[in-house]
């Protein structure tokens, strides 16, 4: 993965905040970096954290976009074992500056652990093709060593801020430059904005030179499909039927994805789960991979029920990928934008479990921690339904 730092496009005014949106929008560019919604970055002063705001695209981030809180007051807290993580969290939004300002990124707190001035936060393809794998640790100790050592998951917030500063404070030596976060993506760091972003990209090519050296880069590939698109509108009813409203459909039937839907071993990799949580608020913990929508609403509902105690009503029971050798790939969504976000999520994880499973045996985070990611993430697509009826209501 090339720099795309430019002396000549990077702002030329001395404004630290400047430099630190220009490298944000570098970094929420690159879909390989950040998919949907995702990655953060931040600058700190001696006495102020400015983070990004929750919601606001990185690759689309200006100065006015980060939220300004007292640094002081996030690590007073953050080393307070007295204090609970949901405390904690309640607790971020007092630190603000400005109480009108911008919800800050959830791992704010990650941020303001880190005695850097410049962090970054990316879910970087090539690195969850190297950790996602039994054995993680190890692999990503051969791969980074000290420049970047691993940390368990935790879910976002206040317990990943935590075990990272405890990580970072037991692990980093003078030559560490990030964190790799299992089953999350990975964490960079430095003195300027130019620096941070060369030390994501050093952790991410270090990944890919791993990967091509180990024949696990090159993704199998397969004629393209001309059938299978009645299958997949058969699907899309029958989703809808069991989500209790209309769902729209994006077919994404490629050399990659029909290759991926054909492969042997497709019962037992694409049914661990995602390369990280957050996918699956818009894939859904599991694809369909047999058409046979009925009995997939049943292990659902059956996986909800075991891993969160019921089915919760934000999350409905139906899926939002299916593969089948046909077609290769075919989404749905609430409307066509969000279709087409989980296509585009999916085939990442096509990418990311593929080239995991070329090298070792390919896992995800486990049942409960998705679960957990689903509820606390999910519930868009009812504020997206209801956005609809009301736009329909007004014409």
């Amino acid at each position: 993965m090339h720099s795309l730092w430019d002396d000549a496009a990077a702002p030329r005014s001395s404004a630290p905040l400047a430099l630190r949106a220009y490298t944000s929008r570098l970094i929420g560019g690159n879909s390989d970096l950040v998919l949907y919604g995702g990655g953060n970055t931040s600058f700190k002063t001696a006495d102020t954290l400015y983070v990004k705001g929750t919601g606001v695209d990185l690759g689309a981030v200006g100065e006015e976009h980060f939220t300004a809180l007292d640094l002081e007051r996030l690590r007073a807290m953050l080393d307070d074992a007295r204090i609970s993580d949901a405390e904690l969290m309640r607790g971020v939004d007092q630190c603000k500056h400005f109480p009108e300002a911008a919800k800050p990124s959830i791992e704010t707190l990650l941020h303001a652990a880190l005695p850097y001035t410049h962090v970054e936060h990316a879910h970087a393809d090539a690195v969850l093709a190297v950790a996602n794998v039994a054995g993680c640790e190890n692999r990503c100790a051969e791969v980074f060593g000290d420049l970047a050592p691993v940390v368990p998951y935790r879910h976002s917030g206040a317990a990943l801020a935590r075990v990272c500063k405890q990580v970072f404070e037991d692990q980093a030596s003078t030559r560490t430059i990030g964190l790799i976060l299992a089953f999350h993506g990975v964490v960079a760091f430095g003195n300027s904005a130019h620096e941070s972003y060369e030390n994501l990209l050093c952790l991410v090519n270090r990944a890919e030179d791993w990967l091509q050296g180990r024949g696990a880069w090159q993704l199998p590939v397969s004629g393209v499909a001309t059938t299978g698109m009645d299958k997949a509108e058969s699907l899309r009813e029958a989703a809808s039927a069991i989500a209790g409203f209309p769902l729209t459909l994006h077919v994404a039937s490629t050399p990659q994805t029909i290759a991926y839907a054909r492969r042997h071993d497709l019962a037992k990799i694409s049914q661990q789960g995602p390369p990280t949580p957050q996918h699956a608020v818009f894939t859904k913990r599991l694809p369909l991979i047999d058409g046979d929508i009925d009995a997939y609403a049943r292990r659902y509902r059956s996986y909800l029920q075991q891993t969160l105690g019921s089915t919760p009503h934000e999350l409905d029971i139906a899926p939002r990928i299916a593969l089948d050798p046909a077609f290769g790939l075919c989404a749905f969504g609430v409307n066509e934008h969000y279709a087409g976000v989980a296509a585009e999520i999916y085939r990442h994880d096509i990418t990311i479990i593929s080239r995991a499973s070329a090298h070792g045996c390919y896992h995800s985070a486990s049942a409960e921690d998705i679960a957990r990611a689903e509820l606390e993430y999910g519930g868009f697509e009812q504020r997206v339904r209801a956005i609809q009826h009301n736009r329909s209501m007004d014409t």
